[in-house]
């Protein structure tokens, strides 16, 4: 009668060893972009989210019937004509307007359920950047985007930083 031995032998154990070691070196390059995609993904839904809120912004502007913004007290007065709480321009696009209403304003109204707030971008300052007066730039902390929106056209852009 023979004696049988349950168990690997040293040899089947290393050549097991060595599969999962090729099988892990050939599937490792498949799998790390996956966070840097999955982050990508989420600045340029986020990035569609802010264009689709001011497109809504400026379709109630459209069926409004297209007010003209009271500025008798000038960009920096009190504005008297809102939609969802913010301030328009002529073209029915929220405005920035100096101490009226901010580009954090902007942000914070039209994007209201993300869960961003201001301690997750800062905005450039004028001698940091050479942005337009009719732009915001919201460049994000834990990310190298800079997300941006004109005034004058309603346009979003999600630009990477180098």
């Amino acid at each position: 009668m023979l004696n049988r031995q349950n168990g690997f032998t040293t040899l089947e154990a290393v050549v097991v060893f060595v599969v999962i070691g090729v099988i892990t070196v050939s599937l490792a390059p498949r799998f790390m972009g996956v966070q840097d995609d999955a982050r990508d993904s989420s600045y340029t839904n986020l990035k569609n989210a802010f264009q689709m809120a001011v497109s809504v912004f400026h379709g109630k502007w459209l069926i409004d019937g297209e007010p003209q913004p009271n500025l008798s007290d000038g960009p920096e007065g009190e504005l008297s004509d809102k939609i969802y709480n913010l301030q328009f321009n002529n073209h029915g696009y929220p405005l920035i307007a100096g101490g009226v209403q901010s580009c954090e304003d902007i942000f914070e109204n039209l994007l209201t359920t993300t869960g961003l707030t201001s301690d997750d971008y800062e905005l450039p300052t004028d001698l940091e950047e050479d942005y337009d007066a009719d732009m915001c730039v919201y460049k994000f902390i834990r990310a190298p985007y800079n997300l941006t929106y004109s005034e004058t056209d309603g346009a979003v852009d999600l630009v990477h930083r180098d």
